[in-house]
This record gives C-alpha cells, structure tokens and sequence, in this order.
C-alpha cells in the first residue's frame, strides 16, 4: 500500500502515527513539506517501517532552511520531481511545485510560455541577468559568497516549467502525484489533466488546496481519477481516506459554494 500525505508545513506527528499503526509500504508527501530540520532527522521514527518519497511546493522556497532540508537531507533522491519511480509495483510520476504566470500559467489550453526551463529564466530575465552580473562581479574581486540563488531565482526553484512537463509528458506511469490540482478542482490546471492524460495514468493525487473535493463526477470527463489530499490528511492508492485533513469540511463547503456561484453550470 501506498501512502499520500497532504501538505504538512512543518507538522509530522500525525504521519509518524499512522505510519506507526498501518505500516504502508511507502509514504509520498505532496508538498509544503517545510522541514524543521533535515526531512530524515524529522521522519527518523518511521525510516525503519516504510519508504518516504516527496515532492516540493511553493512554500519549500520560502527560506533557504526549508529548501535545505529536503534538497540537502539524505533523503534527496528521493525527490519524485521529474521522473517515474517505481514504488511498491506501480510508476509513480512527480510535478513539484506550482505554476507562476511569470513563467506558465496553463489553466486554459495554449497558455504562452514565456521561459521554457529554470536555465532559461536565469540565462535570460532580468533577475537572472543582474545577479549573473553581481557574480561576476563577485568572482572579480575574489569574493566567492555569491554562491545561491537570490530572490526570484531561488523563489523559482519551486515554479514548475514547461520543459520538465513536457519531458515527464513522453514517459508512461500508472500514477501522478502533483502539488498543484487538475483542472477539476476550482483553482486547479488544464495542463495537470493533459499531462496525465499524455502519461496514461490511472489515478492522480494532488495536495497544495488543502482540502479534499470529491472529482467522482469529473473522472470521465479528465480521464483518470483525480484525489486531493488536504491539510495534515492522508489517504492510500485506492483514494481511501486514512485520515481527515484538519481542514477538509470547512475547506470543502466553502470551496464548492464559492465555484459554483461564479460557475452555475459545473463545468471546468
């Protein structure tokens, strides 16, 4: 069985529980991890009882700590950002972070694509041209600080971009996990569905709304089975709820009545 645990921002004792009590054989963690300390120092209770795997959001660029703490732990390869792992015997497909209108903003098809890859944006924009030049400058006077992405080019570094979609898009799997939401979700992307679709997933499970919609009626529609997976919630393979997000009723009301008044018809 596999694990889907909704975004934590920094709380890990409700995923040491149920790891402690359902022994899942692995656990992926959807995102807006933001790790107080090195993400295998966090999870060390459970390392012995499952496979922790992980995909970033927006927030695990908010401070340097909380990047450090999953691209630097020990625990870094097991980033699902960009590739197919094959975990407990199905191919599971990782999009980290969320989409910037800086760089793509695709919730309607045929979105303009303003950087294709993160080196374009830091070869090309204006952030990336200036602190090119501040590094220069740097080198020049022997002055070796300058060594990490600063303000937009570090906030990037959790911005997805079209040409990691569009390599994970030539590749097969049977699941995709996601930080941003299909586009059956209120705020959620058309590019998501069209990447599953490419991919010939099953099933996708998503965190980042915190809140856990019921996409049953659109699954025909998007061709697979979407899921989200709330705030501290946490659900299994099959889209079954494990535990409650702290905030899934609250979330889910309010979400809904707000899309369907500004969209009477349901359509997405």
């Amino acid at each position: 069985m596999i694990f889907f645990c909704g975004d934590t921002h920094g709380r890990f004792g409700h995923l040491i529980e149920v790891v402690t009590q359902h022994r899942p054989k692995a656990v992926i963690l959807l995102g807006d991890i933001e790790a107080t300390q090195p993400l295998e120092q966090v999870l060390g209770q459970i390392l012995d009882k499952t496979e922790v795997w992980w995909i970033h959001g927006n927030h695990d660029t908010d401070s340097y700590d909380n990047y450090d703490n999953l691209f630097g732990s020990a625990l870094a390869d097991r980033n699902l950002h960009g590739r197919v792992v094959e975990i407990n015997g199905l191919k599971v497909a990782g999009v980290g972070g969320v989409f910037r209108g800086e760089i793509w903003y695709p919730q309607q098809p045929g979105a303009e694509v303003h950087y294709s890859s993160y080196a374009d944006y830091a070869n090309y924009s204006e952030p990336g041209r200036i602190q090119a030049a501040a590094r220069q400058r740097a080198l020049h006077k022997g002055e070796m600080s300058l060594t990490k992405a600063t303000g937009k080019l570090f906030t990037h570094r959790s911005t997805i971009f079209y040409q990691d979609w569009s390599e994970l898009a030539q590749q097969r799997a049977d699941i995709l996990v996601t930080h941003e939401a299909p586009s059956c979700h209120p705020h959620g992307f058309i590019a998501i569905d069209e990447l599953a679709r490419a991919m010939g997933v099953k099933a996708s499970f998503h965190g980042h709304q915190h809140d856990r919609l019921n996409y049953e009626s659109q699954w025909e529609k998007i061709g697979f089975q979407a899921h989200g997976v709330g705030f501290c919630g946490v659900s299994d393979h099959y889209g079954g709820l494990i535990r409650v997000g702290d905030f899934d009723d609250n979330r889910m009301h309010r979400t809904v009545a707000a899309w369907f008044s500004s969209n009477p018809s349901g359509n997405t």
